[in-house]
């Protein structure tokens, strides 16, 4: 398995001792560090079984690409160093490899909150590769730290692609569904740290973006007779998409919910004619 960190060290040893909880006797677990000053080599010192590597990269996928090229193992899993495994995690996802076809395994997420919300779980779904396409209407919720794959299949779909800082996975996927099914596994694999500096959180937007150029070059060569259906119905459900960001996050942090509201607008200026609009932007400006 692999991790890329970068001044996580807050988090990191729960990471590390999720791993170790499994009490699996075969398994590797490489660490790219890029050069962290908060106290991870500390942690990471602590922990001999460890493949640790501190170097500069070019960001997560870099890291996360030069770790895959390093691993020997069958089964690949990606872990980032703010995240968990839960129990049984490994012993679910062998039992579920060891079925004749199943080349790549995913199940649900538990999500911890750092605001005070209770932890809640995820579940993943995901039926049709094209669903991946239509990315704004979340057809599909493939949730990364409980995905596991062979290793065989980098070598005919490639590594991530590099140039990609937030949707590195998802494009990945794209990739192996073309070939390989999705064996989902009703089981909680991890724990997904929702706290406040977190990727998820800090640049939702950006992810969005990143999701707009890849998926939607893919959608307009593979549906090019539908390109301004497709570009209006997306225009209209991120609009609503963001309204709902705003309104779920204007307790938490009303400044981004604030932020939320404006992408809303971008997206769909006719929202601010609606009730939905005004409700959402009572709800984030009584927080502020």
């Amino acid at each position: 398995m692999v991790t890329p960190s970068w001044n996580q060290a807050a988090w990191l040893e729960g990471c590390i001792q999720s791993v170790l909880a499994q009490n699996a006797g075969d398994f590797e677990h490489i660490i790219y560090d890029n050069c962290s000053t908060d106290g991870t080599a500390e942690v990471l010192a602590r922990y001999p079984h460890l493949v640790v590597h501190i170097e500069k990269d070019t960001g997560q996928s870099n890291a996360l690409n030069k770790a895959f090229r390093e691993a020997k193992g069958e089964v690949i899993c990606w872990l980032n160093a703010d995240d968990q495994y839960l129990p049984g995690a490994f012993a679910t996802m062998c039992t579920e490899m060891s079925k004749t076809g199943v080349d790549v395994v995913f199940g649900d997420c538990e999500e911890d909150f750092c605001d005070g919300k209770p932890p809640a779980i995820r579940k993943a779904y995901f039926r049709y590769r094209r669903d991946l396409l239509t990315w704004w209407e979340k057809r599909t919720d493939i949730l990364q730290p409980a995905v596991f794959f062979r290793r065989k299949i980098l070598d005919t779909v490639g590594l991530l692609r590099e140039d990609l800082h937030f949707i590195m996975d998802t494009e990945l996927w794209w990739r192996i569904s073309g070939s390989c099914h999705f064996h989902y596994v009703a089981h909680t694999f991890a724990r997904q740290q929702r706290q406040p500096d977190s990727k998820t959180i800090k640049h939702m937007p950006c992810i969005y973006d990143e999701k707009r150029v890849v998926f939607g070059a893919l959608m307009n060569r593979t549906q090019p007779g539908r390109r301004l259906r497709n570009y209006l119905a997306m225009r209209i459900g991120m609009g609503t998409r963001w309204l709902g960001f705003a309104q779920s996050h204007a307790s938490r942090n009303w400044k981004a919910a604030s932020g939320f509201l404006f992408c809303a607008l971008r997206e769909n200026p006719f929202l601010i004619a609606t009730p939905a609009w005004w409700k959402a932007f009572y709800c984030v400006h009584k927080q502020g």
